[in-house]
């Protein structure tokens, strides 16, 4: 049994396909979630000189009323202003965030279309206890314990490096204690990017090793899916087409070798090659109709070789004989002629 044996052999390529083609694909939130902290934040810090401002008048309003009762109006007049300044300050940002998602998402693994539907085994509660205390599930709360802790420990350092500086700022004026402040945030936020992003790459090539892990195959499986391929109509008929390609393509590179090419003079053409050192007759190292004839001819006149027209001739070696094969003793008297004719053409030049 496939299933029984030991998948040590990689995923091929139509695994691969496959399993993307039924949305099981490698997929890290860490790269999606880094990429939209990084450039929302260098967004913000050198291209939202508006959006600064507008977080800027916002700091100062909540510092001029800072121990002031409010009212009613007064109440409702200042939250419109933070809800109206919060929308034109951070609409950008939003926007590039959904961007950014969607962007970070095909850069891993592409768009992929898949059909939704109802899949009643999700609703399995003991899959669902599975799924929670699984192998996975336990290494991400890990992998998520150990981010905090070492967020919050940098954090804890730079505060408490920096918490001389954060008093000296209740004595400054208004405007300078916001400028420092954003300064500070600036230096916090950049050193937890800095953080982030070191997991986010860590977690980018797990997430391929265990996705590629988890499609590895079996020697029987592979063996299956070949045989399986190989029934395909659609993959018969693009093995067929390409060993054409390559049949053709190579009976072209013998063309400018040959000694001769008999036409139709339009619709065929033959190519014929003698080298009595290696064959006992002349062998057909090109042949083709239509296309394939011109084709033929175009590459002859090219190198020069020699184009004789015998419609009957050419007709007749075309369907008799395969290329690379040698002529039949059948056609040795008008084959002779016209090699005894090529000979005539080399002593005159």
């Amino acid at each position: 049994m496939a299933d029984d044996e030991e998948k040590t052999e990689e995923p091929t390529s139509k695994k691969l396909d496959d399993a993307k083609n039924e949305g099981n694909v490698s997929k890290s939130m860490e790269v999606v979630g880094a990429s939209i902290l990084t450039f929302g934040s260098i967004f913000l810090l050198f291209f939202s000189g508006s959006s600064m401002l507008e977080i800027k008048k916002l700091m100062m309003l909540s510092y001029n009323f800072i121990g002031q009762e409010m009212d009613g109006p007064l109440y409702y007049a200042i939250t419109y202003t933070v809800v109206i300044t919060l929308l034109k300050a951070l609409a950008p940002l939003f926007i590039l965030v959904i961007l950014l998602g969607l962007v970070g998402n095909w850069a891993q693994f592409g768009f992929i279309s898949i059909p939704l539907k109802f899949d009643l085994q999700k609703l399995d509660p003991i899959k669902g206890l599975k799924n929670i205390f699984g192998l996975k599930k336990l290494l991400e709360a890990l992998k998520l314990s150990l981010k905090l802790a070492i967020i919050i420990t940098v954090m804890f350092i730079i505060f408490s490096l920096t918490y001389n500086e954060f008093l000296a700022m209740m004595n400054k004026e208004t405007m300078a204690t916001i400028s420092s402040m954003l300064q500070l945030t600036i230096y916090f936020v950049f050193t937890i990017l800095f953080i982030i992003i070191i997991f986010a790459i860590m977690d980018f090539y797990f997430s391929k090793y265990y996705y590629m892990k988890s499609l590895k195959m079996s020697k029987q499986e592979i063996k299956d899916e070949y045989k399986n391929m190989e029934g395909d109509p659609q993959v018969k008929g693009r093995i067929r087409r390409i060993q054409m390609q390559m049949a053709q393509k190579r009976m072209m590179g013998n063309v400018p070798n040959a000694d001769v090419v008999i036409t139709n003079p339009t619709h065929y053409a033959v190519a014929l090659k003698y080298d009595n050192k290696v064959n006992s007759a002349p062998v057909l190292v090109a042949k083709g109709i239509d296309f394939l004839a011109l084709k033929i001819k175009d590459i002859a006149k090219e190198n020069n070789v020699t184009i004789i027209e015998n419609p009957a001739l050419a007709r007749a070696l075309y369907d008799q004989i395969e290329v690379d094969k040698e002529i039949p003793n059948q056609f040795y008297k008008a084959i002779a002629e016209i090699f005894s004719y090529l000979y005539e053409l080399k002593r005159k030049r």
